[in-house]
């Protein structure tokens, strides 16, 4: 759609900007309520927690008494196989124990009835009841017992010797309560997720409800029954390990290391609670998508002229100058669609200009590409060219100058040796030697004006030292060598010129001199040069066979492309007049302020001194060589 929010997302944002506050409000009253429902949850288990712990101590503490009383029978103090008899009367009137024993102060067996608790010695909580009766005289009670048919626990309780006395009991009695009676008096009113169990030391003794699993005992209920044991009472809020939250109370049962623990789902995860606040939630979303619904019906009736002139204004963006914007739609929007439509002429007629002026652009850089690898071989070609004449000019001048040097000296040593004894007379000899060195100066002065010639091609010193009209002159010089008779036409006063725009001047009238040799095979030129305080023009016309003046604008023409990026790099205009068979004009005109010429850095090359005179090298000639051998 765009940069930013569509029409529709704004009313529908503005929408929930009305829902929000609502829906806060409503979040809030059902946390609010589900914050209640726990707190008033957790009082109801931290007093379960408190009354079960109070009616377990109570059923231990009856079990006790009357652990406590048959301990003092007599038949029990004799701590003999004769006590047999009184255990068993008393478990037949108690169907709650699974079993009595006494046992001596050493924790030998003596007497049972019913369960024989020798089956649980190895059981460390059943030997700590026991270590509480028999070495510290107080009633030990052990943890779950597990017999093949029955769970059980252990309440010990010390055999005296007589009433009141306080000193080391002569044994202990015990009883084992069964766990399910214990539960059946202690845990009856227990039901649905509501979950109660007796722990000692992490264990469960019993539980009523959903069994505890021993993960959660040994994790996320640790610490509050490590609390309990302490003595302490409290509430916990954990996740079981479900993932589930519940809720647990916990409560410490006197006279025993037995912790009570009350738990219950909490109510956002109680099932008829869950379901509730789902089914709320549930209406509150239906209501809440109904809303929704009408904001969008409203949004999209609103903003579909706008989305159509939208995608109008999309395929214009896309390239379809072809699209004919139509506003539709009432007020403002028909007024955005006039707008656009007005824009979008405008923009087809910016974008048809840009694109010729793109075609321009990439003509262009093609004749710069084309120019640019011409430029390379016409680099390779041109110092071919200087070696060539090097080559062919320079090195067999300096070669037969250096041949005429040897056979001089060689001939002036064997002189040196014979003497003037031939007959010749030394003015004779005098003049041969004159010629031969003539001959030689002759040879490395020619050298001397073509090495010239192809250091002046390279870089005329006239550019830096008399300006740009003694260049020109010189080079139409040599022109004219070639068959090409040049004329210089001066108008109007020479101002000074830059050394780019000297250059670029000089090089222009090169190439134009050269075309009009090589390619035209003009024998006429003429060279023009205006000039005012602020103009400067240059013309070079000539009588050649001429060309189409067209081919100037392709990248074909080496040199045409040439003069014309000299010109434009000094700013000039450029222009060609041509038809074939009537010559050809150049023409570059630029309008600027003249330079004064700055002091230039580039190296002067000094003229070469002239040449010695004859008698000069005669006077100079080497000393005879010792053997009259010349060695080269």
């Amino acid at each position: 759609m765009g940069r930013g929010r569509s029409l529709r997302a704004r009313f529908l944002m503005v929408a929930l900007a009305c829902l929000v506050p609502l829906l806060i409000v409503v979040l809030y009253v059902l946390y609010e309520s589900v914050g209640n429902g726990r707190d008033q949850l957790l009082d109801a288990q931290g007093a379960t927690a408190e009354v079960v712990s109070k009616v377990l101590a109570s059923t231990l503490d009856d079990n006790e008494a009357v652990l406590t009383e048959l301990a003092s029978i007599d038949k029990v103090r004799r701590i003999d196989a004769s006590s047999a008899d009184a255990l068993d009367q008393f478990k037949r009137a108690r169907p709650s124990l699974y079993g009595l024993f006494l046992v001596q102060p050493n924790g030998e067996l003596v007497a049972t009835s019913g369960i024989d608790p020798a089956q649980f010695a190895a059981i460390p909580s059943f030997k700590d009841s026991m270590d509480r009766a028999l070495k510290l005289g107080e009633t030990g009670i052990s943890g779950r017992l597990v017999a093949p048919d029955a769970e059980m626990i252990a309440i010990t309780v010390p055999v005296r010797a007589k009433d009141g006395d306080t000193g080391t009991p002569i044994g202990a009695l015990g009883g084992l309560l069964s766990i399910e009676r214990l539960k059946d008096n202690v845990l009856p009113f227990v039901s649905g997720d509501t979950e109660v169990a007796i722990v000692e030391h992490g264990d469960v003794i019993a539980a009523q409800g959903t069994d505890l699993r021993p993960a959660d005992l040994a994790g996320a209920l640790a610490q509050p029954i490590a609390q309990a044991a302490s003595g302490k009472m409290g509430t916990h809020v954990y996740q079981d390990s479900d993932g589930n939250e519940r809720l647990a109370a916990f409560s410490p049962v006197p006279g025993a290391d037995w912790v009570v623990l009350v738990t219950h789902p909490a109510p956002n995860s109680y099932a008829p609670n869950r379901m509730l606040i789902q089914r709320a939630l549930a209406a509150l979303g239906l209501a809440t998508l109904a809303t929704l619904a009408i904001v969008l019906f409203l949004g999209e009736w609103m903003s579909r002229p706008v989305r159509q002139l939208t995608a109008q204004a999309s395929r214009l963006a896309d390239g379809d100058y072809g699209v004919q914007i139509e506003p539709t739609g009432h007020g403002e929007i028909a007024v955005l669609g006039d707008a656009v439509r007005e824009m979008a002429g405008q923009l087809v007629a910016k974008v048809r200009d840009l694109e010729a002026a793109q075609e321009e652009d990439a003509y262009q850089a093609d004749q710069m590409r084309d120019l640019n690898r011409r430029t390379v071989r016409l680099q390779e070609d041109e110092r071919r060219r200087i070696a060539g004449e090097i080559h062919d000019a320079v090195a067999p001048l300096i070669t037969g100058a250096l041949y005429q040097t040897r056979a001089l000296k060689l001939g002036l040593s064997e002189h040196a040796v014979n003497g003037i004894g031939n007959g010749r007379s030394h003015e004779a000899t005098r003049n041969d030697l004159g010629d031969e060195l003539g001959s030689i100066a002759d040879l490395l002065t020619r050298a001397h004006e073509e090495l010239h010639g192809v250091i002046f091609a390279l870089r005329p010193p006239d550019l830096d030292d008399i300006g740009v009209v003694a260049a020109i002159e010189r080079y139409m010089a040599q022109v004219q060598r070639s068959g090409l008779t040049c004329r210089l036409e001066l108008i109007g006063e020479q101002a000074s010129l830059s050394p780019e725009v000297r250059l670029a001047v000089y090089r222009i009238v090169q190439e134009a001199l050269h075309n009009a040799l090589r390619h035209a095979a003009a024998d006429e030129a003429v060279v023009r040069i205006e000039q005012s305080a602020d103009w400067l023009r240059v013309t070079i016309r000539d009588n050649g066979a001429g060309f189409n003046p067209e081919l100037a604008q392709r990248p074909t023409a080496l040199g045409l492309l040439s003069m014309r990026e000299r010109a434009a790099a000094i700013g000039a205009a450029f222009s060609i007049a041509s038809r074939p068979g009537d010559g050809t004009t150049v023409t570059i005109e630029r309008w600027s302020e003249p330079v004064p010429a700055p002091e230039t850095s580039e190296p002067v090359l000094e003229p070469m001194p002239p040449w010695p005179a004859v008698d000069e090298l005669i006077e100079q000639r080497p000393a005879p060589l010792d053997g009259g051998a010349a060695r080269l």
